[in-house]
């Protein structure tokens, strides 16, 4: 494998805040039917925010993204001129010179000996549909990739904190649901807090934590298993098609969500129909204050207390709107303590 080149030390300020780095695919493999593992490695990873990097040891990242650049088909990929701007260096570039751009959450950071040096290794887990009508680039590119192949990324910089949502604080109760896209960073988390030595915030008192993945097959369920079992950590793993009906997406996370706050199934019935819940004992619903018409759902939570649960959504933009719904309305959980991100929209592109 071809050595990568170091950053020229001019072209990026140490203080920017974003880095485009080249590193090259080491490895790719197929964990499950709906998701391939890629790692990469170079010599540039180094220089992103060491929060997300880490000092050496095997990193978990929660939450925290990177961006990829897909160069168009039958073209080499190019590193982003940052010096312009981001809009300026890349997004105003013709679409058929410049590609497309595509976020993965990092699952993992190690080191690994590229070239006869010890660099940092990315592991992105990549869903692919196999032909599917959500197929695009990224999905094409996972498909296709193959070691030794150079990327671009785009990373925070060496002063700056990792592009993450994740925070419960204090809270006692943790509640993180999410398709296949947010795998990942949900995880991630569960793993975190099967580790005896971290997930417990300031006094000792340990979380309880469910976590609710909802996959697209059941050969998908056996690759989302926890190293370790606890009481107080629970992960769901829930397929839409295999061993009976196929349900529709968002459909088993919302069923199981709803069981897991002890709502009946008419709410369930509301939020995946479009419809605002009433909140239970007889309380009229309250407003969220969200435009049905906006192609995202993104919010972070802003407080947090060991007295009210910590909920974290992620993943196709109208299925976190309802399952936010169940939270907010039909549970009565405050809206400061849910964060809501959508990856992804059915039928819009990233870029």
């Amino acid at each position: 494998m071809t050595a990568l080149p170091t950053i020229p030390e001019a072209a990026v300020p140490a203080a920017a805040p974003v880095l485009c780095v080249e590193a090259a695919v080491t490895s790719v493999t197929q964990l499950c039917p709906s998701f391939r593992r890629i790692t990469l490695a170079g010599p540039e990873l180094a220089g992103l925010s060491p929060a997300l990097i880490g000092a050496g040891d095997p990193t978990r990242c929660r939450d925290a993204y990177i961006k990829l650049l897909v160069p168009p088909p039958g073209r080499e990929p190019e590193r982003a001129d940052l010096s312009v701007g981001l809009r300026e260096g890349w997004f105003a570039r013709p679409a058929e010179e410049r590609g497309w751009m595509r976020t993965y959450t990092v699952r993992g950071v190690r080191r690994t000996t590229f070239c006869g040096i010890v660099v940092p290794e990315l592991v992105i887990d990549v869903v692919v549909h196999d032909g599917h009508a959500q197929d695009g680039p990224g999905s094409r590119w996972a498909a296709t990739a193959a070691p030794g192949e150079r990327v671009y990324l785009l990373g925070p910089g060496p002063q700056e904190r990792p592009w993450a949502a994740w925070d419960h604080g204090g809270a006692r109760r943790v509640l993180a649901v999410g398709d296949e896209t947010a795998a990942p960073a949900l995880m991630s988390v569960a793993e975190e807090f099967t580790d005896t030595r971290s997930g417990i915030p300031a006094g000792g008192t340990r979380p309880r934590l469910d976590v609710v993945l909802e996959v697209p097959h059941a050969e998908d369920v056996a690759a989302h298993r926890l190293p370790a079992e606890l009481p107080d950590v629970r992960l769901h793993v829930l397929p839409r098609a295999g061993g009976g009906e196929q349900a529709g997406h968002g459909h088993r996370a919302a069923v199981r969500l709803a069981r897991l706050l002890d709502l009946p199934g008419a709410a369930v019935d509301d939020v995946l129909a479009g419809r605002r819940p009433q909140r239970g004992r007889g309380t009229p619903a309250l407003s969220a204050g969200e435009n049905a018409a906006e192609p995202r759902a993104w919010s972070v939570a802003t407080a947090a207390r060991a007295d009210v649960p910590y909920v974290f959504l992620a993943g196709e933009s109208g299925t976190v709107r309802a399952l936010r719904r169940l939270c907010v309305d039909a549970a009565g959980i405050p809206k400061d303590h849910v964060s809501f991100m959508g990856y992804w929209r059915q039928g819009q592109a990233e870029s």
